[in-house]
């Protein structure tokens, strides 16, 4: 097993930190740039309402367009796993869940970006919002798990997680 022997930061801002590890494999010692989030993580949340899953449209600056993607956001401090997902299906699609479970962690690109997203499903959603923090309101979308493929197909740009949530859906209820 690679052993990290050393590790700087190269840059902080307030959403990243990226650090510069020197890493030991068996014949020679390797730099690379790990990219790490600030907080404590995320969470993606599946919403299930009825035999539908609701979806986010939203603008993702990264790629400066509007994107599809599931209810998501940042872990705060002070708050656990199942805290961050009713906080964030409360900011985001206006529900909050008695019943939210853990499925997995799932990892962006864990060759150089550390971060970790924490992927939930709920259901048993019952009305509730709260103010989030985003710039504009979302556009939420509210798709039958039977066209969800039809509707992600009518989409130029969707969040790779939204995929990985797909995949269990398709393992819990069969046919997506």
């Amino acid at each position: 097993m690679p052993k990290i022997i050393k590790q700087s930061r190269i840059f902080k801002s307030k959403l990243f930190t990226i650090n510069e590890a020197q890493i030991q494999f068996e014949k020679r010692v390797v730099k690379y740039e790990i990219i790490a989030g600030t907080g404590c993580g995320a969470v993606l949340i599946i919403p299930i309402l009825d035999d539908s899953v609701l979806f986010i449209k939203e603008y993702a600056a990264g790629v400066d367009d509007y994107m599809i993607t599931l209810p998501k956001g940042k872990i705060d401090h002070d708050e656990n796993i199942y805290e961050a997902a009713n906080r964030e299906l409360q900011e985001e699609v206006g529900y909050k869940s008695e019943n939210i479970q853990f499925i997995q962690k799932i990892y962006l690109a864990p060759g150089y970006i550390s971060h970790i997203t924490h992927m939930m499903v709920a259901d048993n959603l019952k009305q509730s919002s709260l103010a989030g923090d985003e710039p504009e309101a979302l556009e939420v979308h509210k798709v039958q798990i039977s066209e969800i493929n039809s509707f992600l197909k009518d989409h130029k740009i969707i969040d790779s997680r939204v995929f990985a949530a797909i995949n269990y859906l398709g393992l819990r209820y069969g046919k997506v």
